[in-house]
């Protein structure tokens, strides 16, 4: 699908998005450092005092884990804004991305918040109308061959009626 132009960009979802992404990805580096840390120090610890951590020393293992996760999907959310940017009119396709993937990733808020803003913004397409934008209807004349109709007011009630009418439809007074 080619490129596809609008009048109105989803900056607002685009920058959120790619600003939950990026702090998304300095998280999951963050997880894998501390990850790699604690390996590097439980290990040491254990060689040296001879300890066997049983089930804590693999600790480190669920931070690099988690931080793999975290970095996998926050380059997608990443991607993801880049494809909404590039193109707009598919941005319930891309919303709906960056929202899953803000959630089961650990995207942060921002990202979320953007793929909310991607779902309900509404493209105008270049040369098109704004939606819901309804032009003002111009006052016309009638054409001149077509009789107007000439109305007068009821003596009884005072409403108005038909020229062309013989009794009032709302008193039944008889007009002449």
């Amino acid at each position: 699908m080619g490129y596809q132009q609008v009048q109105n960009k989803p900056s607002a979802a685009y920058v959120l998005s790619l600003l939950g992404g990026i702090f998304g990805l300095l998280g999951s580096l963050a997880f894998i450092a501390f990850g790699a840390i604690a390996y590097m120090e439980l290990n040491s610890y254990s060689y040296y005092y001879g300890v066997d951590y049983g089930m804590f020393g693999w600790g480190w293992t669920t931070l690099i884990g988690f931080g793999a996760w975290m970095l996998i999907t926050s380059i997608l959310i990443i991607v993801f804004a880049g494809k909404l940017k590039a193109n707009p009119m598919e941005h319930s396709k891309w919303g709906a991305l960056i929202l899953v993937f803000s959630l089961i990733g650990v995207g942060g808020i921002l990202a979320f918040i953007g793929g909310i803003l991607a779902l309900v913004y509404k493209p105008i397409p270049v040369g098109g109308q704004p939606y819901g934008y309804a032009p003002q209807q111009q006052y016309a004349p009638p054409p001149q061959g077509v009789p107007q109709n000439i109305t007068r007011i009821c003596p009884k009630c005072g409403r108005v009626v038909n020229e062309t009418t013989k009794f009032c439809p709302h008193c039944g007074n008889q007009l002449n």
